[in-house]
């Protein structure tokens, strides 16, 4: 067979198979591409995991007609000029492959508008052996691109695509990588039509931690410690968490250097070094961290698709994010008083409004704070802390009733206090305090958004049940989109355990609720949904969760603290088993 050189769209649908791995990658290279043209608004559409299509539309600075063609040639790119440019790239695109590749390998549509045009163009590909076709177009300032049928001409690749549902896991990682790095853009998601959510642009560092516990979970948003670190022109930031903690999700494992999403194995061996002191029996750190570089101490020209880097001072770095993650934890002084103050005395110095829209899961602000004056009396009787990074951490997170020592048949806590056994019903504590929690409850609850949207089959009864309804069902959390047949939930409230329900079944049970009562109010509802079991779920109490429960009840329910119920607590006899051990020895 001769040699000979293969025809350009042969060349590129080659080169693509380097940059496009699957659907992910397109979406992760039209972010990239919408965050280097200035957008501050990015809504994705998919359908079929990507493989049907892939939608990105941007409000950035556009792409003017002239240079529509130029823009899916094979290394055409605005973002350098010359090799000077290689050593200073802050752009997160600079190779100029990936709209070529992405055109050649499925049916493609880039529209696009300027400042200064009056009107958008727009080009269609079918086949880079085909013509391209430009035509006027109506669309905002900004781009859209449409990507249809994935490797619609490149058969081996396609079969090698797997399910829907897995390829749409793909996607929502990059997007979840891109959610935690780019706070002050706006990304809305959707999938076979359905919102999978809209997270607006961040203000404020409290909505940066909410982004941080919706990608991460509310375990690592309430108990990770901050990092914020400067040295020889470096910045390291971010959070990081001991994975004993919360062994319950999935390890979570985020690095941005310069806001790329990169993998770096000098910076996962750095980061496992700083914390084999603090984290025991060689367990892996959970992380979100970000550092800051100067563009001129790395090379991100060394893999196609842009994962990897290289430093050119490899050891400073490394030394650098140890010394980063070693002092931040040896100077970290977020404790836990041991003697907790009785609530009667202070319950009219807090702020029980504030404390009630703090999560339902979550510790008062005050419990960390060191300038409160009515909490100093407290922290001078305290015989010592609890650091949240010390394995006691997770059985002294609150003592009033007893230490918390283990969870016995899933649902009931060992606890010891002053040398007796304490056994407590955590379902029976969780209850108590669902039912006080409705005293302090108040308006506009927060809310956590579904990750998939549930849509529900309904009929007109229902319909007109739920319009009437709107206003109280918005005010508790429980938020959707309405039609006539269906109704789609996307936020639920973060009280009650929500998340731990059948939702579907919920929401037939609350609509029939609802249709049974003529007047409601958020009072009435949010005791029905306080009282609401659902038998077919059982909850995973690990000790985190029921040291949690143990201090909100302490504080809700300060009525139990001085006569507990006998349904909620029974003191163990241990001095009858200490007697029959006794005798049984004196047999011998």
């Amino acid at each position: 067979m001769p040699i000979e050189i293969l025809p350009s769209y042969l060349i590129n649908q080659i080169s693509a198979g380097e940059v496009i791995e699957r659907p992910s990658s397109v979406v992760k290279e039209l972010i990239e591409n919408s965050i280097d043209s200035g957008a501050n608004r990015i809504d994705i559409k998919i359908q079929k995991g990507g493989i049907k299509l892939i939608q990105i539309q941007d409000n950035g600075s556009g792409i003017i007609k002239d240079e529509l063609f130029t823009a899916i040639k094979k290394h055409a790119t605005s973002k350098i000029k010359s090799a000077k440019d290689l050593e200073r790239i802050k752009s997160l695109g600079f190779r100029g492959e990936a709209l070529t590749s992405i055109s050649s390998i499925s049916r493609f549509t880039l529209t696009s508008r300027t400042v200064g045009q009056d009107k958008a163009w727009k080009i269609y590909i079918d086949d880079h052996q085909s013509d391209k076709r430009l035509q006027p177009a109506t669309h905002p300032i900004g781009t859209t691109v449409k990507v249809y049928d994935l490797f619609y001409n490149i058969a081996v690749r396609r079969k090698l695509m797997k399910s829907e549902k897995s390829e749409f896991n793909y996607i929502n990682m990059i997007i979840n990588q891109m959610l935690l790095c780019h706070f002050d853009i706006a990304i809305s998601f959707s999938h076979n039509e359905n919102l999978i959510g809209y997270y607006p642009a961040i203000v404020t560092e409290t909505e940066k931690k909410k982004r941080l516990q919706h990608v991460c979970g509310i375990d690592f948003s309430q108990c990770a410690m901050y990092i914020n670190y400067k040295d020889n022109g470096l910045y390291l930031y971010g959070w990081i968490i001991d994975d004993n903690i919360i062994k319950k999700v999935n390890s979570i494992k985020y690095c941005y250097v310069n806001k790329r999403v990169i993998k770096n194995q000098l910076i996962n061996i750095a980061i496992k070094q700083a914390c084999q002191s603090i984290i025991k029996n060689n367990q892996q750190p959970s992380y979100v961290i970000y550092l800051e570089i100067n563009p001129y101490q790395i090379d991100v020209n060394i893999h196609p698709a842009k994962k990897e880097i290289r430093f050119h001072q490899p050891k400073l770095v490394h030394d650098f994010i140890i010394q980063g993650i070693t002092k931040s934890f040896k100077s970290y002084k977020k404790t836990v008083p041991m003697n907790i103050p009785n609530f009667e005395k202070y319950k009219n110095k807090l702020n029980l409004d504030k404390l009630q829209r703090n999560n339902f899961f979550s510790l008062p602000n005050w419990y960390y704070r060191d300038d409160i004056s009515d909490i100093k009396e407290v922290k001078k009787n305290a015989s010592q802390h609890i650091s949240i990074y010390k394995s006691q951490y997770l059985t002294t997170y609150s003592k009033i009733f007893g230490e918390l020592l283990t969870i016995i048949k899933g649902n009931y806590a060992l606890l010891k206090k002053n040398q007796k056994l304490i056994l407590m019903s955590l379902t029976m504590g969780l209850n108590y305090l669902k039912k006080a929690q409705l005293k302090y409850s108040q308006i506009n609850l927060k809310t956590r958004p579904l990750s998939i949207p549930l849509k529900i089959k309904i009929n007109e009864y229902d319909y007109n049940i739920i319009k009437k309804n709107s206003d109280i069902l918005n005010k508790i959390g429980i938020k959707f989109l309405i039609e006539k047949d269906h109704v789609t939930l996307l936020t639920i409230p973060l009280t009650f355990y929500f998340y731990e329900y059948n939702l579907q079944v919920l929401m037939y049970k609350m609509l029939n609720y609802l249709t049974k009562k003529t007047n409601h109010s958020i009072y009435n509802l949010s005791a029905w949904l306080a009282s609401y079991e659902d038998n077919s779920k059982v909850i995973d109490w690990t000790l985190l969760r029921a040291n949690i429960l143990l201090a909100e009840i302490e504080h809700f329910c300060p009525d139990l603290l001085n006569k507990p119920p006998s349904n909620l607590i029974q003191y163990i006899n241990i001095k009858n088993t200490i007697d029959l051990l006794n005798h049984d020895h004196g047999c011998m």
